[in-house]
């Protein structure tokens, strides 16, 4: 590139207005052999282009061992994850690079696409700029109107309560104040105009992130590759509940081998208990005969029971018998009583024939001692 410049400058026979447009296209700015003189002859610095030759083969040497070591490193990468297809030659490479050729041809298509279009839209973009430019100026020029016939309409007016003709001043001030609102008014406006567009543009291309083809999100595709690992977690989990369990399934082979010796061992026992069965039944059978017997001598009982108690009648009630055992105790009580009381009146007996007697004695005396007086 460095050669080409320098030809070029060499072979540059044209006026100097031309060469002042051709370097004015191109910008030299950072350019090797930067700042000779125009009118001064071609000096090349011999120095300079290799001083930066040797910079860039530097450069480019380090930018080779960096690459080699990335590609070394991915070689390592693809083999540790089994995917050995990845380092193997491409089939078909022939094709590809005229595929490849040909997307570069439709990328220059539609780059120069883009620029018509870049083209159409500075053109409209300046015609609309214009427009509202006009319109701006149309817009103000018709508020200063409306403010001019305000001010006039304003002054000399008279307040209605205070009767006083209102000042020029306050008229300026109202006019200020309305045309800062309006000012106001519409920076709002277009703020919230352009973030009304912000907001839509940002919501297209959020939609179009997200969007990866027809009917397909992103969020899809990580929901899938997050079922994806969960199922591969899974796998492996069931992988190592499948060697338990193999493991399991071998001891409980040889606890059902020993569970089937057990078996003949109880079938043995059980064609003996077979046989006491049978007995055992057999005695049942008499025990039920012998029940029935048991239970026709209990039926005669209770109804014998029966009989008696409806001999007996009132007997039979609780409260009766309660009551009569009650008087027999009261019977009772009163009997020992009576035997107490005819006690008491032997003693009582005596005492006064006793006394009687002492009376009878003692009367007895006195007469014979009046006889002897």
């Amino acid at each position: 590139m460095a050669e080409t410049k320098v030809t070029k400058k060499s072979g540059d026979d044209s006026p100097e207005g031309d060469s002042d447009s051709v370097e004015s296209d191109e910008p030299s700015f950072g350019q090797i052999g930067h700042g000779i003189i125009k009118t001064a002859p071609i000096a090349i610095n011999r120095d300079e282009y290799l001083q930066a030759y040797r910079d860039l083969s530097f450069d480019r040497y380090q930018l080779q061992l960096k690459n080699n070591l990335l590609h070394r490193r991915l070689g390592e990468y693809y083999k540790k994850r089994k995917l050995d297809h990845v380092l193997k030659p491409i089939e078909g490479a022939q094709e590809l690079e005229e595929k490849f050729q040909q997307k570069l041809l439709t990328y220059e298509e539609l780059k120069e696409k883009e620029e018509r279009e870049m083209r159409d839209i500075r053109r409209k973009l300046e015609a609309v700029q214009f427009t509202y430019e006009d319109k701006l100026e149309h817009a103000e020029k018709n508020f200063n109107n409306l403010q001019q016939l305000e001010k006039s309409t304003g002054t000399g007016l008279i307040y209605s309560k205070k009767g006083k003709p209102i000042a020029d001043k306050t008229v300026e001030r109202f006019l200020t104040l309305q045309r800062r609102k309006s000012e106001q008014a519409s920076a709002l406006c277009l703020r919230y105009i352009r973030c009304r567009n912000a907001v839509a543009e940002l919501e297209v291309i959020v939609h179009k992130l997200e969007c990866l083809g027809p009917g397909l999100y992103v969020a899809q595709y990580e929901q899938l590759h997050i079922d994806n690992q969960n199922y591969s977690t899974k796998i492996e989990e069931r992988e190592d509940e499948l060697i338990k369990n193999r493991s399991k399934c071998t001891e409980h082979n040889q606890i059902l081998a020993h569970i089937r010796e057990k078996m003949h061992h109880t079938d043995e026992v059980i064609d003996f208990a077979e046989c006491d069965l049978g007995d055992a039944e057999i005695e049942f059978l008499r025990a039920r005969e012998d029940l029935g017997q048991v239970k026709s001598r209990r039926d005669k009982l209770r109804w014998s029971l029966q009989g008696e108690r409806l001999k007996a009648g009132l007997l039979t009630r609780k409260d009766l018998l309660r009551d009569y055992q009650d008087a027999t105790d009261e019977v009772v009580s009163l009997r020992e009583k009576k035997v107490e009381l005819e006690e008491q009146v032997r003693d009582i007996t005596k005492e006064v024939r006793n006394a009687r007697k002492r009376m009878v004695h003692h009367s007895n005396i006195q007469n014979a001692k009046m006889e002897d007086d």
